[in-house]
């Protein structure tokens, strides 16, 4: 088994920064307002050969309420600890011990878990002399570290290997589809997540904003493994609020681009807007699968509001046709089973490659059917087809006057491959050649 690292502190003590630097990129959100990281975050690193999981948590309150957002992070922060191995107790050099640490300290104490207090800020050597006020948590292990600059982070990372159990014969975990979970705030993103995981992994709650960071989960399903990124809420620019909220967008979009297949959820309950239209257009440029996920279904009480969500794709986004659509409900259940089966199907089309020879003669029926049309007095050919690439399927098309085939005849082609080779839930991409 490679290692867990649980990352754990009370809130603003430079948590995220620290994950950050230990796996080498900026995945976790920083900002100097408390609060910002609220889901388990996770994340790939190793040192001097050896490799392990860091786990970045939200801020731990000791005693926080029952309920609400502070209650949730706190718990999920409980969950990591209870998954790792070592425990990385975060504290903030420059403030003096605090009665929520103290607390922490001797709930860490009770996990029987090796712990070793990372004393952060603590940028030159003169500023030891702060770790004085940290020897009363009564952790053997101290280290002061810079997280912004990596000072120190080398004496501590030799000190956390060395402590590992025999390397074993195992490579880490790469993932075979990387499915991103989009839609607006509040549209029940993290709800589905747990609901397709079947445990708490992402936080719920009715504030919207409250997932920020992506969420990457590895999860192993049959012969195939299945990296999910639960996003935040993609809203209108003009309508984002804050540091935080542009940073996550920003980010919610790049989840996109990283991606093979996009979930866009959208709430059933409600009609579907400009900016799911638009979430939809970007998946579709950057050319992933997709599959609309109607959440919230419950919530509705006519079979025929599926037709009206279809009709409404349809007129306003009639090039998106191929985009089949999904109805749950992810509160309760009711065809989250669904999901998987359309998953595989389409990451299956998704990297599908045709033969040549199975192509041309498809593509030969589709011409002989209906042919190019005459543009100007002048007779289109098209010649033949072959496969460029997939994810998504690309095919280069020859013809003896490649300009003049109007966008009309290849949405014709594009609707006879997507019927013959069953390229639902997936872009086609066309490149005009001269033979």
């Amino acid at each position: 088994m490679i290692p867990k690292i649980a990352i754990v502190g009370i809130p603003n003590v430079g948590k995220s920064t620290f994950f950050n630097r230990l796996i080498g990129r900026r995945q976790a959100i920083v900002d100097d307002i408390p609060g910002v990281t609220r889901d388990r975050q996770y994340g790939a690193s190793d040192w001097n050969g050896r490799s392990f999981t860091v786990i970045d948590t939200g801020g731990f309150i000791p005693e926080s309420p029952s309920e609400g957002i502070e209650s949730a992070v706190t718990r999920q922060a409980l969950l990591a600890i209870a998954e790792s191995s070592f425990i990385l107790f975060v504290v903030d050099g420059r403030s003096s011990l605090r009665p929520a640490e103290e607390a922490l300290a001797k709930a860490l104490r009770k996990t029987n878990l090796p712990v070793i207090l990372v004393v952060n800020k603590i940028d030159l050597p003169q500023h030891e002399k702060l770790l004085n006020d940290f020897f009363k948590l009564g952790f053997s292990s101290i280290f002061p570290i810079a997280a912004d600059s990596g000072r120190g982070i080398g004496d501590l990372l030799d000190h956390l290997v060395s402590q590992f159990p025999p390397a074993e014969e195992i490579s880490p975990l790469k993932s075979d589809i990387r499915l991103a979970i989009v839609g607006r705030p509040n549209v029940g993103k993290s709800t589905l997540l747990n609901a397709l995981l079947g445990e708490e992994r992402a936080i719920v709650h009715h504030e919207e904003g409250t997932t920020r960071d992506p969420l990457n989960i590895l999860v192993e399903r049959g012969t195939r493994r299945i990296e999910f990124v639960d996003t935040a809420g993609i809203r209108k620019k003009a309508q984002t609020k804050g540091k935080v909220e542009k940073v996550s967008v920003l980010k919610a979009m790049k989840s996109i681009e990283k991606a093979d297949l996009v979930l866009v959820v959208l709430d059933a309950s409600r009609d579907m807007t400009a900016q799911d239209l638009k979430v939809m257009g970007y998946a579709e440029e950057k050319g992933k699968g997709i599959l609309i996920i109607l959440n919230k279904w419950d919530l509705v009480s006519s079979e025929t509001h599926l037709k009206k969500f279809r009709e409404h794709l349809e007129t306003h986004y009639k090039r998106k046709d191929y985009i089949p659509m999904l109805a749950i409900s992810a509160k309760t259940g009711r065809g989250v089973k669904n999901i998987y089966p359309w998953i595989d199907r389409l990451y299956e089309n998704y990297t599908r490659d045709i033969g040549t020879g199975e192509l041309n003669r498809v593509l030969q029926k589709a011409i002989q059917e209906v042919a190019p049309p005459t543009k100007s007095g002048l007779a289109v050919q098209i010649y033949y087809s072959t496969q460029k690439s997939s994810r998504p399927p690309a095919f280069i098309l020859f013809s003896n006057r490649p300009k003049l085939v109007p966008e009309a005849y290849l949405r014709y082609l594009e609707r006879v491959f997507r019927k013959k080779f069953d390229f639902v839930g997936v872009p086609i991409r066309w490149i005009m050649r001269n033979k």
